[in-house]
């Protein structure tokens, strides 16, 4: 199991981080354990990670700096959003909005995707996926380094309840094309309009357009990107 967050939980124990660990964002995620998680104290709390766990529960792999999370918390209250990163940046910025914004219904954690799929989550647990932008390793050589090969495509489909959807967003069209083979093969159906049109996002997702801080980026620039919502049936 990959080890992410060990400094924090260090932090909150009471130890002291080593001099060259002394940074701003560590300091700030000691005020920010309502809204951030380490993957230590995501199993121990686990499964009880939101106030109300009767709502649906979506997961975000990859938040970033946590756009998404928040304004899909905010535009539907009737789900709990938990976003993963392995990035402290990333995580403790995310953390912060979710603050101040007084968001109960939203929790970050610093954790690897691949240990929350294969050793917490039990199956058909979670209602959505979200995979957006994640880091294509175009060359061939990396190939091997996708988060999104067979193997974790499969257990995605297990975690997920039926009727669970997984929306997935990409840059790159080999990555997207290969994914999307990937996840039709892998027993999922794309959630299409009648004319084969990918819809934007998931139908139980009200409120968007949901657009992360790559996707405006590529569509300021012109820059192409490719998006589907599957459902596990």
């Amino acid at each position: 199991m990959r080890k992410v967050g060990t400094i924090i939980d260090n932090l909150r124990s009471g130890e002291k981080a080593p001099d060259r660990h002394e940074n701003p964002y560590l300091t700030e995620a000691l005020q920010l354990s309502e809204y951030l998680l380490t993957q230590a104290e995501l199993q121990k709390v686990f499964p009880n990670i939101f106030k109300d766990m009767q709502k649906p529960i979506v997961v975000e792999v990859g938040c970033y700096m946590g756009k998404n999370v928040i304004e899909l918390a905010q535009g539907n209250n009737n789900m709990n959003f938990l976003g993963i990163d392995i990035t402290y940046k990333r995580v403790v910025k995310s953390a912060r909005k979710l603050k101040r914004f007084d968001i109960n219904n939203g929790k970050i954690a610093i954790c690897d995707a691949r240990y929350l799929m294969n050793d917490l989550l039990p199956d058909q647990f979670l209602d959505g996926i979200c995979v957006f932008f994640p880091d294509p390793w175009p060359k061939d050589r990396h190939e091997k380094n996708r988060l999104l090969n067979q193997q974790f495509i499969q257990v995605v489909y297990q975690k997920l309840k039926p009727n669970g959807f997984f929306w997935f967003k990409s840059d790159h069209l080999v990555y997207f094309t290969q994914t999307n083979d990937l996840l039709l093969k892998s027993g999922f159906v794309a959630d299409d309009f009648d004319n084969n049109q990918p819809r934007p996002q998931p139908e139980n997702i009200i409120g968007g357009p949901y657009e992360t801080a790559f996707q405006k980026l590529f569509i300021n620039k012109g820059i192409p990107f490719y998006q589907r919502v599957y459902l596990k049936i």
